[in-house]
């Protein structure tokens, strides 16, 4: 989803005006042009792009440079008075999460098809970079244009009316006010070992989302903005972390996942969930999504150290074999990882590097705590196993613990033959 943009504050506009204020004394500026854009388009990943930005923080934090982000995927690097040796190890870096993409390997005449360098004190190149930066703009405020159209034409084609602003503080008290404990569904996640039964990892806890919209907002189409929905599920953590409190937890036999927003853990009310908790952290599991982690991995670090310091285990969510590639997930420290299977997997062989990458993570994060998830087929289950996996979750796995159930159930024992008794004689 894509809030409402001033064209003004898109990092285009604000790379001109730069521009523009340096122009009379350009001397020790340089720029440096990645052009992500041109990579594949699995590898333009808005995650991937933004794991690419975070490579320079260091070399931002510590020098005159800026970093823009430039809305078709390409990065603008602007430096004063930094080494040139100095940036290098950082574009190599960059060059180095997309060692597999053309773009970033160049062709066999070593031309650079990934970056392209401007001395902004020479006139020739700063009048080059100028125009380059200008069409960057111009482009940007089309596809800000187009966005804005594609937002409003997607909600028209909800059901109901958008969220808007307006009527945000309503629904807001309206989720609040409305009973939420039946609409919490399950999904287990178990362990498959060859030989041996099955056996229950945790299980997710959820809202219905089409189930709520109907009872608390039927005529406004909830999803029609991403961001205001991420508002609304602040609330909706709260609620259910409410509805969870109400167990008994000494006799919760099974760990029980949340998906939770970073946020909502950092607030009074995990907070009032923990002193409920108490001894019994250890049967919780807290899930994050990469894109909350990412987009504050100071903050995502707080609230896994203070989750496992008391007991919680933490899971990130939202991973693909993709972007293993790109980073380390076991960097992140988490005790589970989770992993989305999708049907393309299925073409990979082992002469694949994607999936020789994604061998190795499993063996360095270790396969304990690797979690296949969206599992819809038998395939997808041996394909896990195939590469270490041993805990799964999704529909297929819900029909087989079924079954796993019910051949548990023990037929009703039958009645004892009396006793044979000899005739009188």
């Amino acid at each position: 989803m894509v809030m409402p943009v001033d064209k003004s504050q898109t990092q285009e506009a604000v790379l001109l005006d730069k521009l523009a204020r340096i122009e009379e004394n350009p001397s020790g500026y340089f720029a440096v042009h990645l052009h992500l854009s041109q990579l594949r388009a699995s590898n333009r990943q808005p995650h991937y792009i933004n794991i690419a930005t975070r490579v320079f923080d260091n070399l931002v934090a510590g020098n005159d440079a800026i970093v823009y982000s430039m809305m078709n995927k390409d990065l603008v690097l602007l430096c004063r008075e930094v080494l040139v040796e100095d940036i290098d190890p950082y574009i190599d870096k960059v060059r180095a999460m997309f060692s597999e993409d053309p773009v970033a390997v160049g062709d066999d005449d070593f031309e650079d098809r990934l970056t392209t360098w401007y001395d902004l004190a020479a006139r020739e190149d700063f009048a080059a970079f100028l125009s380059a930066a200008t069409e960057l703009s111009v482009k940007a405020q089309v596809q800000v244009e187009e966005l804005e159209k594609a937002r409003n034409d997607e909600a028209n084609k909800g059901t109901g009316d958008p969220i808007t602003a307006k009527n945000l503080a309503a629904l807001n008290q309206q989720l609040q006010a409305t009973r939420i404990a039946d609409l919490i569904r399950q999904q287990t996640c178990i362990r498959i070992s060859p030989g041996e039964a099955g056996a229950i990892v945790f299980r997710e806890h959820f809202i219905a989302m089409s189930e709520l919209k109907e009872r608390v907002a039927p005529a406004i189409n909830l999803f029609s903005s991403a961001w205001l929905f991420q508002y609304l599920t602040e609330t909706l953590d709260k609620r259910v972390l409410s509805v969870i409190g109400r167990k008994n937890f000494d006799e919760v036999l099974e760990p029980i996942s949340l998906n939770l927003n970073i946020g909502t853990v950092l607030s009074r009310d995990f907070s009032n969930f923990n002193k409920l908790v108490d001894d019994n952290a250890r049967k919780f599991v807290i899930e994050f999504q990469v894109i909350d982690i990412f987009a504050d991995m100071n903050t995502y670090g707080y609230a896994r150290d203070m989750l496992q310091e008391r007991g919680y285990k933490v899971l990130v969510d939202g991973v693909n074999p993709m972007s293993l590639q790109f980073f380390d997930p076991a960097n992140l420290k988490p005790d589970y990882i989770k992993v989305a299977w999708g049907k393309d997997f299925e073409s990979d062989t082992d002469d694949d590097g994607r999936l020789k990458m994604f061998r190795e993570t499993v063996q360095n994060a270790g396969a304990d705590s690797m979690v296949l998830s969206r599992v819809d087929s038998e395939k997808a289950v041996k394909w896990g196993l195939a590469l270490g996996i041993s805990r799964f979750q999704g529909y297929f796995v819900d029909k087989l613990f079924q079954a796993m159930t019910r051949s548990k159930v023990k037929p009703k024992a039958k009645p004892k033959a009396k006793a044979k008794v000899a005739p009188k004689s």
